[in-house]
C-alpha cells in the first residue's frame, strides 16, 4: 500500500526581505511564513521591489576600473576536488560555477550545497551561472550560499527585472545570460537593472566546445548598447575562450572572460590565467 502523502503544513523560517509571502512587510530582517507541501517550498509572491543600492559589503564588486577579468570555469575542473581546483588559480578574479539542472540544458552538475562549501574555502568570489529552469524561484538560494554574482538566463526567467532587483537587494551582482541564438536588442531597456551581460559563445550545457565566431557580432552590439547607456555594466563571454580566441572577444568589447578547458586542462592552470590576461592587456 502506498505511503500516505505528507500533509501540508505551515512553517516559520528566517529569510531576507526579498523572500516574502503575500502581504508580508518589507524590512531588513523579519520572519515570514513560507508554505511547504509534498511538492516542496512554495513560490514567492510576485512582489515588485524598488531599485536600491546594494549593501556596503558588496560595493567592492561595483568598481568599473577592474579592467580585464578572468573567471575560470570549474565545470572543467576535477569535481572530486573542487577546493584544490580553486586553489590552483590564485591569479583569477572570479571562480565561475556552472549550475545545470538537466532541464534547461542536457547536463546535471552541482547545486546550492556545493556552492556553499566552495564559498567557505575559495579565495576568489563565486560567479554563479544558472543554467536552470525557474531561476526566479532558486536564484536567491545561491546568494544565501555565498555567490557574489549570479547570472540567470533570459530564456528561462519569468520576471527578469524583478529577479535582478531581488539579487541586487540581496547584495549580489545580477547578470543576464543570452544563448547564441538570443539577440541582445530586445533587452536594451533591462540594462539599467543589471550588472553584467553574459553572451554565450557556445551552446550551453557542456565544456570543451569550439568557439562560435557567429556570436562576435552580438558581443559588439552588446558593447555598443552598454556604452550608449553608460554605467558600470560588465560584458562577459563564456564558451571556447582560449589563448586563440580571447583576443577576438576583447576586440569585440568583452571584458570578463570565462575559460574552462583552456585553464583546467593545462598542467599549470594559473599560468594560463596569467597568459590569458596578458594576451588581452598586451603584457
Amino acid at each position: 500500500m502506498a505511503a500516505p502523502a505528507r500533509p501540508r503544513e505551515w512553517r516559520t523560517v528566517s529569510r531576507p526581505s526579498t523572500r516574502v509571502a503575500h502581504d508580508a512587510p518589507i524590512r531588513s530582517d523579519f520572519r515570514v511564513i513560507v508554505r511547504h507541501s509534498a511538492m516542496g517550498p512554495g513560490l514567492r509572491a510576485p512582489l515588485e521591489l524598488p531599485r536600491k543600492p546594494r549593501p556596503a559589503a558588496a560595493r567592492w564588486l561595483d568598481s568599473a576600473s577592474m579592467g580585464i577579468q578572468i573567471s575560470p570555469s570549474l565545470l572543467s575542473a576535477d569535481f572530486a576536488n573542487l577546493a584544490a581546483a580553486a586553489d590552483a588559480v590564485p591569479s583569477a578574479d572570479w571562480l565561475h560555477v556552472d549550475v545545470m539542472d538537466y532541464h534547461f540544458v542536457p547536463n546535471l552538475t552541482i547545486g546550492q550545497p556545493v556552492v556553499e562549501s566552495l564559498a567557505k574555502v575559495a579565495r576568489q568570489p563565486l560567479d554563479v551561472h544558472l543554467m536552470i529552469d525557474e531561476p526566479d524561484r532558486w536564484a536567491l538560494d545561491y546568494v544565501e550560499a555565498g555567490a557574489k554574482s549570479v547570472t540567470f538566463h533570459v530564456e528561462a526567467a519569468r520576471a527578469p527585472v524583478r529577479l535582478a532587483r531581488e539579487l541586487r537587494s540581496a547584495g549580489a551582482r545580477a547578470g543576464l545570460g543570452l544563448n547564441p541564438a538570443t539577440p541582445i536588442e530586445p533587452y536594451e531597456d533591462l540594462l539599467p537593472e543589471l550588472d553584467m551581460i553574459l553572451v554565450m559563445t557556445v551552446e550551453p550545457g557542456f565544456g570543451g566546445q569550439s568557439f562560435l565566431d557567429m556570436c562576435l557580432p552580438k558581443v559588439r552590439r552588446a558593447r555598443q548598447l552598454i556604452d550608449k547607456h553608460g554605467g558600470d555594466l560588465w560584458l562577459q563571454v563564456d564558451g571556447g575562450v582560449s589563448a586563440e580566441t580571447i583576443g577576438r572577444c576583447a576586440e569585440a568589447g568583452a571584458d570578463v572572460f570565462v575559460a574552462g578547458s583552456a585553464v583546467f586542462g593545462a598542467d599549470n592552470p594559473d599560468a594560463v590565467v596569467t597568459q590569458l590576461r596578458a594576451s588581452v592587456e598586451g603584457g
